[in-house]
């Protein structure tokens, strides 16, 4: 399944913020990085395998476009999408 959205976040805070979801102290899951590069993270969970693309959207200036693949309708990809909004929306003088 893939899953697309966009972002004011620039592509490598997307990836990061991607990262903490999955790798940081609060996460919901357990997952390792399978691969990754500059425009994307792969990681191994319990139940399968999840991708994490972000690149300029070339529809928007300013804007990052998402795509979350996955091999079958994954729970946790919904709560990412959350945490990137929230990410965002996030003060920047605040603590993570």
């Amino acid at each position: 399944m893939t899953t697309e959205t966009t972002s004011a976040l620039a592509p490598a805070d997307v990836l990061a913020a991607t990262r903490d979801f999955f790798l940081g102290d609060d996460r919901m899951v357990d997952a390792w990085v399978d691969t990754e590069s500059d425009t994307h993270i792969a990681f191994c969970t319990f139940r399968g395998n999840l991708s994490v693309a972000a690149f300029p959207d070339p529809a928007g200036p300013d804007g990052t476009r998402i795509r979350v693949t996955t091999l079958r309708e994954e729970g946790i990809v919904p709560r990412l999408l959350a945490y990137l909004a929230l990410a965002h929306a996030r003060p920047s003088n605040v603590g993570p």
